[in-house]
């Protein structure tokens, strides 16, 4: 028998996580705090750089007066000798092996300034030397003093003279400009802030405004648009944008509840047909025959279920949903199919196929095939006569026309025949057939399938034509393939 295991060791708790610190959720407080950070970064870098430059200027400046120094004071040695030294202002010195020979007026009782190296023969292993040009340019203490000095040296006869100039003047103007910068620069950076912080919410203010307008539009109150400031600036454009959005959901609200108003409209007539016929069935025994009573309730049903089938199929449509299986689809043998049904179902009118020609597309033949009923139906529903089917290849591309010679549409419905349980005038009551959907399913399907429908004036252009001009001709062009 296996042994129990020992009870694991409970976790030890995670470590508390350091907060981070939290950054400033308006946008006009981001702004802000960047805009703030950039320019403290800017106005300290540019202050040290500022300092250095300086420094380095002024300590440029003082090298040039000590070489001037030294050359006047070099002058006045070959004149007068060393005893003309301590009579000289300024800063000099002769060393000779480290030893302080003569000293001005500045330096007297003053230590050497520099060190020089013992001469040969101190014991040394060589001889070593100080090269004045090393000197040149460094700044040195004065002995038992706070002064300092930048300072030349050059070799005489006498020994090695040395002179300075004060320094003082660099480091205080340095110190000062340090001083200021100090001061002024937060004052700027404070300035940059707080001229930020009022801009940017000067700026954004349109933008509050426009949010809280739109904040206060619900579903029922769509129609409402928000303020345009003026200009053509990025608010106003984003100002214009949310009511053209607006726009367009204010017209899809009332497409979908004009659809659903008639969509309910559609489904009750059957309902309320299928209803009478059974409350006369049953409150009048032996008045309707079961034939009779059998047929208006499938051809009732029939309506009604070809309704449903087409508003699932819009509404696959409209979520993008409309799926189907692809393949290589002859539209000639699919277009005489139609022509062979329409003479079946409307002897009366002529049918012509004469325009058909070879078309092959890539789509899915049942739905192509429903198109083609859709407009075969409505074109024999409003035809005096003659119904026209053609197809063919235009432009690399598969044409389908299908025209009647009946009255034809107004220009100015041409778009809105197109739209669910749109029927013009003549077509309105039940009896002329279709529940205002037909055309809506072509132009679903047509689109699924990459291509475009339209309607043509007439075929007047084609005055030999089957089809009168006065009639109407639905034009669908699709990719063709092969």
């Amino acid at each position: 028998m296996a042994e129990p295991r020992p009870p694991r060791a409970p976790r030890e708790p995670h470590p508390p996580r350091p907060n981070r610190p939290r950054r400033p959720a308006t946008l006009r407080g981001r702004i802000t705090l960047i805009t703030t950070l950039v320019m403290a970064a800017v106005v300290a870098v540019g202050g040290a750089g500022f300092a250095v430059l300086l420094s380095l200027s002024l300590h440029q400046q003082a090298v040039q007066a000590s070489e001037i120094e030294l050359d006047r004071v070099e002058a006045l040695l070959e004149r007068d000798g060393p005893s003309a030294l301590t009579e000289s202002d300024g800063w000099a010195q002769l060393l000779s092996d480290g030893t302080v020979v003569a000293a001005s007026d500045e330096l007297d009782d003053a230590g050497p300034l520099v060190e020089t190296p013992p001469s040969a023969g101190d014991g040394d292993e060589g001889t070593r030397t100080l090269d004045p040009d090393d000197l040149l340019g460094r700044t040195v203490p004065v002995p038992g003093d706070d002064d300092t000095l930048v300072i030349a040296a050059a070799t005489t006869d006498d020994g090695l003279l040395v002179v300075g100039v004060d320094d003082g003047v660099r480091a205080d103007a340095v110190a000062t400009t340090v001083v200021l910068l100090a001061v002024a620069g937060p004052l700027l950076v404070a300035l940059v802030a707080l001229i930020t912080f009022v801009s940017v919410g000067r700026a954004l203010r349109p933008v509050d405004r426009i949010r809280a307008a739109t904040d206060g539009i619900t579903a029922d109150d769509l129609g409402r648009r928000v303020e345009v400031p003026e200009g053509s600036d990025e608010i106003a454009r984003l100002a214009t944008t949310m009511n053209r959005m607006l726009a367009r959901l204010d017209d899809a609200q009332s497409r979908q509840r004009r659809f659903v108003s008639d969509a309910s409209h559609e489904l009750r007539s059957p309902l309320s047909a299928l209803r009478q016929t059974a409350e006369v069935a049953r409150d009048y025994p032996g008045t309707l025959q079961p034939e009779q009573l059998a047929a208006t309730v499938a051809e009732e049903s029939e309506r009604m279920a070809a309704l449903v089938d087409g508003l699932l199929l819009l509404t696959r449509a409209d979520e993008g949903a409309l799926r189907f299986d692809a393949h290589e689809v002859d539209l000639d043998d699919l277009v005489l199919a139609e022509a062979a049904r329409l003479r079946a179902s409307h002897p009366a009118l002529r049918i012509d196929t004469s325009g058909v020609g070879a078309a092959r597309v890539r789509g899915d033949s049942a739905m192509l095939g429903r198109m083609l009923r859709n407009l075969g139906d409505n074109a024999a529903r409003h035809a005096r006569s003659t119904v026209s089917l053609r197809c063919g290849i235009v432009d690399g591309r598969a044409e389908l026309r299908v025209g009647d010679d009946g009255s034809g549409i107004p220009v100015a419905e041409r778009e809105r025949v197109f739209e669910r349980f749109v029927r013009l005038d003549e077509s309105r009551s039940r009896d002329s057939g279709g529940s205002g959907l037909g055309l809506a399913i072509v132009a679903s399907i047509v689109a699924a399938h990459g291509g475009t429908v339209a309607i043509a004036d007439d075929l007047a252009a084609e005055p030999d034509g089957p089809v009168a001009p006065a009639g109407t001709v639905f034009t669908v062009m699709l990719p063709a393939e092969g």
